[in-house]
């Protein structure tokens, strides 16, 4: 019932404010923080990264209630307004583009999520699980922090041998070309990594040495290093993903989690239903298709206990991101191509 709630709040928000461009949709923090108290209980301090962030681990009952972010709109539209709306600027706007940069598989979308307070961004222990660049919106008092979450940097060799598009490489490069500021983020659990940085990180910083570059930071440092500057989004924006983007991502996140080898990076993706129920939860039912006919069985698992469970986690997860009621039917079925 809750979700129906948040479906009617962003109804009563439909304003005229543009005879040009018509109606468009406003979302108040003030309303989301109401409505969004039932997801906070559930999925408990989502932005909590401990010191790290420098978020405050002993918050009192009425701060624990209130998410950091807004969730995303999973009706398209609503998002399209959102994004197309007149970022609404404060007195003394600041803002800064962040790009995040770092090997395959360092951790760039778990911070970005982290700092978001929503997870939007696909994470797995698997490389190559960020395919290309996004953005994510970080918007505290009068600053905004445009996050641009990467794929882990490769070389040509390494992009020819492994099939990757074009854009794992070109997509840290532009972000860097574009940022104010560069996040290198270095995994230090990884014994051979941790005393050195990625040789392709290495030669973008120093294409781009005139853009500062950091490798340790807090949120509170990070908004510091904001500067004077119009905002390029409203407020309650949290990504510029579409609701169907993290919806994929997300399920493809499940499949690397759980499926061996290359099975994931094979499995086609089409969402075959997608509505909003009578009860205010988004339905949707995607169909996973794939190149071999034993990996149908892989996939589904003994009494279809591996496909319940990838469903079961990519639902909570996308309750998570949009804030609602989420029911995910997933389908496996062979496709020769």
């Amino acid at each position: 019932m809750w979700c129906a709630v948040l479906r009617s709040v962003r109804a009563s928000r439909v304003l005229a404010e543009s005879k040009a461009a018509g109606t468009a949709i406003l979302l108040r923090k003030r309303e989301y923080q109401r409505i969004s108290r039932l997801a906070a209980c559930l999925y408990g301090r989502d932005s909590a990264i401990g010191s790290l962030l420098g978020v405050n681990q002993h918050l009192t009952t009425n701060e624990f209630l209130t998410p950091q972010a807004p969730g995303v709109a999973f009706n398209k539209d609503d998002q399209d307004s959102i994004l197309k709306h007149s970022p609404d600027q404060p007195e003394n706007p600041k803002v800064l583009k962040l790009a995040i940069i770092g090997a395959p598989n360092a951790g760039k979308s778990t911070l970005s999520n982290q700092l978001l307070g929503r997870k939007v961004f696909p994470v797995s222990c698997k490389v190559h699980t960020t395919r290309c660049k996004a953005q994510g919106i970080l918007t505290e008092g009068d600053t905004q922090i445009i996050l641009l979450d990467t794929p882990g940097m490769v070389n040509s060799v390494r992009a020819e041998r492994h099939k990757l598009d074009k854009s794992f490489q070109t997509d840290p490069w532009e972000s860097v070309k574009v940022a104010d500021v560069v996040l290198v983020l270095v995994d230090v659990s990884d014994k051979w990594m941790r005393k050195s940085l990625h040789s392709e990180v290495l030669r973008c910083l120093s294409k781009n040495s005139h853009v500062t570059s950091i490798l340790v930071l807090n949120k509170k440092y990070l908004m510091t290093l904001a500067k004077p500057g119009d905002w390029e989004y409203h407020s309650e924006v949290v990504t510029t993903q579409s609701p169907q983007e993290i919806c994929n991502n997300i399920i493809r996140e499940k499949l690397l989690e759980y499926l061996p080898q290359e099975i994931p990076y094979t499995v086609t993706q089409v969402t075959e239903f997608w509505e909003e129920g009578s009860g205010g939860q988004l339905v949707v039912k995607q169909t996973l298709y794939v190149a071999k006919e034993n990996h149908v069985k892989l996939i589904i698992g003994p009494g279809g206990e591996l496909i319940s469970r990838i469903a079961k986690e990519a639902g909570r997860d996308l309750m998570n991101a949009f804030l609602c009621d989420v029911q995910l039917r997933l389908a496996v079925k062979y496709r020769k191509t």
